[in-house]
């Protein structure tokens, strides 16, 4: 069964999207909110040594966060799963900007974003000034944080990837839609 996504937590658990998932969107521990603007930040690509900024994407693409860490198994795991979100979505206004959080050194977060075939940014959080002071981050990981054009935060989920490999595309779909592009 495809189900659409809801805007607010309560329909989610209403219509069943997350029946089986330990977590749902709206439900991290996280100090930011949906509704609330997401901070800007400025952190350096481990990949390309390129640093990048949440308002460059400002005002024409939906954004999803992704925080991780090296250690974490769940967050591994999905990986994949990420990748092939990134590839349908990337090229109809969608970026994708992974956060590590730091653990170990920097050349574990190179072999595994090379194992993974990570398609997307991985930004080192080394000092968790974005994960701890600006979001808040207070909570498990994965965490996805999915901002939509205005710099908004719109939809978030800790945990393992959505239940349904569909919801994440509905929101990204739905969010594309809100300014008459995307699919």
């Amino acid at each position: 069964m495809r189900c659409k996504w809801m805007a607010t937590p309560i329909l989610l658990v209403t219509v069943g999207i997350c029946s089986v998932a330990p977590a749902f969107a709206g439900d991290t521990a996280m100090r930011l909110k949906i509704g609330e603007k997401a901070p800007d930040f400025r952190l350096k690509d481990v990949m390309t040594g390129k640093m990048v900024t949440l308002a460059e994407h400002t005002g024409n693409k939906v954004v999803m966060l992704e925080f991780w860490a090296t250690w974490c198994d769940i967050c591994k795991r999905e990986m994949p799963s990420l990748v092939k979100l990134y590839s349908e979505w990337r090229g109809k206004g969608f970026e994708l900007l992974s956060i590590v959080l730091p653990a170990g050194n920097v050349e574990d977060i190179r072999k595994i974003a090379r194992e993974k075939k990570l398609n997307y940014p991985v930004l080192l959080d080394a000092d968790l000034t974005v994960a701890t002071k600006s979001y808040g981050l207070a909570g498990p990981i994965p965490l996805k944080v999915v901002i939509d054009r205005k710099g908004i935060v719109r939809y978030t989920h800790v945990g393992d990837y959505p239940p349904g490999e569909e919801e994440l595309p509905f929101v990204i779909e739905d969010l594309l839609k809100e300014t008459g592009k995307g699919k």
